[in-house]
């Protein structure tokens, strides 16, 4: 059989083999011994390498700010050139929803959206009409840069910037002074204003008002002041509500009016008709009445001399000499030196003239029978009666006896006794112009027959 020799085992050297033995203990040991300098220098050197890092501007991070405000910058800019935004920049439109940036590691932490100055530049608008600007971004070394925002641009309107000058100022007077006391109108100060804005708004601007209530005021005689804010009307009488709107005088802008009133105590005084007339009407005519349109004014002033004066007279009386005819005038009044305020410095006098009325007697008047029939025969049981007349005197002295007639009426009567009222005719004059009173205002007639 053949067999082939065996090979011979490796030689291993003790000294070797007994250091390979004790290695895993040995590395034990040596780990394990001096372990606080050892985990000193691993937090050392994680420092340095970190201190490496944030010092490397290469190295950065994406970091989302959301719900950013953002600046406006270049209005005195854009308005010097004439121009003003007239919408797309409201207070509640300048938000960014959201901007990315990348910031270095080293200011990772302490970046905010400020650091890179979110805003829209207006200084280079030059044009009027709809646009749109872009959001712009500061970038630095520090804090990197913005990589995309949302939304990058915002629509705006653009509108030439004017001024108009000399815009009324006008109250929205409610109210009333108080009780006794008398309120002139008050000084507005100042009475007009210039309004700048956009021409879109400044061209619908009427006027400048204030709201100011009377009934405020203490009831005292003094001047008082009210310092009241503006609100701008076009010329319907719409408020214009706008902040574009900038209200200014001599250069200085407002947003309030000063109102200065003053109070006086006052009085209601009687228009003297006293000795207003002169003269006589012609004959036959006389004055009925004088009225004054007003009959009372109102005076204000102090109220120690309010209490020594009673009525107001006319400068100047009026004469109705030979006059026939009613007819009115104007007057002036006599103001009293004393007295701050007048209602009315003027009346219109009516003066009524009217015929002189009287009454006038015509005595034993005949009493005529009309109608009568034919066939019939009649006697009255008086056939005279007295006759009293009341009307313009001149038409009573000329009326005679003669032309006035009495009469009964019998037509269509039968035989017998009949109580009937005595008529009365005026001639060459009208009856509707007297009144008359009979002394017998009936009679009674008998019929026969013939």
């Amino acid at each position: 059989m053949n067999t082939e020799p065996k090979k011979n085992a490796p030689i291993i050297d003790p000294e070797l083999s007994r250091a390979l033995k004790q290695t895993p203990s040995r590395f034990w040991k040596r780990l394990t011994h001096n372990w606080g300098w050892k985990l000193l220098s691993l937090l050392l050197a994680v420092c340095l390498w970190a201190g490496l890092i944030t010092q490397d501007p290469n190295l950065t991070r994406e970091r989302r700010f959301t719900n950013v405000p953002i600046t406006v910058t270049g209005q005195e800019t854009m308005l010097n050139n004439g121009l003003i935004v007239l919408s797309g920049l409201e207070q509640d439109k300048l938000v960014l929803e959201a901007f990315r940036a990348q910031i270095p590691q080293r200011s990772f932490d302490n970046a905010t959206y400020t650091n890179f100055s979110p805003r829209i530049d207006l200084s280079r608008i030059n044009k009027t009409g709809e646009q749109d600007v872009r959001v712009l971004f500061t970038t630095s070394t520090t804090y990197g840069t913005v990589e995309a925002a949302s939304p990058d641009t915002f629509h705006i309107v653009v509108d030439d910037y004017i001024t108009n000058y000399r815009i009324p100022v006008t109250l929205n007077t409610v109210g009333e002074a108080p009780a006794g006391f008398y309120a002139p109108s008050p000084i507005i100060e100042p009475g007009t204003i210039a309004v700048s804005g956009p021409k879109t708004l400044v061209d619908r601007v009427a006027c400048v008002q204030a709201d100011y209530d009377l009934g405020k005021f203490n009831a005292r005689a003094g001047i008082f002041r009210q310092v009241l804010p503006l609100k701008y009307l076009d010329i319907d009488g719409n408020v214009i509500e706008s902040d574009l709107l900038t209200a200014s005088s001599a250069s200085t802008t407002l947003r309030t009016i000063t109102v200065e009133q003053r109070l006086y105590a006052s009085k209601e005084l009687d228009v003297s008709l006293n000795a207003i007339l002169t003269g006589t009407p012609a004959k036959g005519y006389e004055v009925k009445s004088v009225t004054a349109v007003p009959s009372t004014l109102l005076a204000a002033g102090d109220a120690t001399v309010l209490k020594t004066i009673d009525t107001i007279f006319a400068d100047a009386p009026i004469s109705v000499d030979g006059i026939i005819e009613s007819f009115a005038q104007e007057i002036r009044l006599r103001k009293p030196s004393e007295l701050s305020y007048l209602s009315a410095t003027a009346a219109t006098v009516y003066v009524e003239i009217g015929p002189v009325i009287s009454s006038k007697d015509f005595s034993e008047l005949k009493i005529a029978i009309e109608g009568l029939p034919k066939e019939l025969r009649g006697t009255l049981d008086r056939n005279t009666t007295t006759v009293t007349l009341t009307g313009p005197q001149l038409s009573l002295d000329a009326l005679r006896s003669k032309n006035i007639t009495l009469s009964v009426d019998a037509e269509g009567l039968q035989e017998g006794e009949h109580t009937l009222p005595v008529r009365i005719s005026l001639k060459d004059a009208e009856v509707d112009n007297f009144q008359f009173q009979l002394l017998n205002p009936t009679v009674t007639l008998t019929l026969t027959a013939k």
